[in-house]
């Protein structure tokens, strides 16, 4: 559940507090489990696999908020990426797609795929 403050400095500082205990929470599980990188030899130069297919899921329902919302939600200047097809228009957050890197999704009962 995330709850939204009309002041940008509280959200901030609440998110950056909330990441930091999550990270501290969880760096020492997932070191714990994680396994050794695949070692991978590639025209010399050596390669290492560190994710797992799947580590990073993809959005497959995404939830748009409205214009006004965006305003107070986002900066000014947040990087978009921005799909337009006919009257219909969507604007996918370089952050969101930073944590899942697809967006499986439909424009104008056309799929389409956001990739980052």
């Amino acid at each position: 559940m995330m709850i939204f403050f009309n002041c940008r400095a509280a959200k901030l500082t609440i998110d950056l507090v909330l990441l930091i205990l999550i990270l501290t929470v969880c760096s020492d599980i997932s070191m714990a489990q994680r396994p050794k990188p695949k070692e991978t030899e590639i025209k010399g130069h050596t390669m290492y696999t560190l994710l797992k297919p799947g580590d990073i899921p993809a959005i497959f329902k995404p939830e748009f908020i409205s214009i006004s919302e965006a305003d107070e939600y986002y900066y000014p200047d947040e990087p978009l990426i921005v799909v337009v097809d006919g009257e219909e228009a969507r604007a996918y957050s370089t952050w969101h797609l930073d944590h899942h890197e697809i967006v499986n999704d439909y424009i104008n009962g056309k799929s389409i795929t956001v990739t980052w």
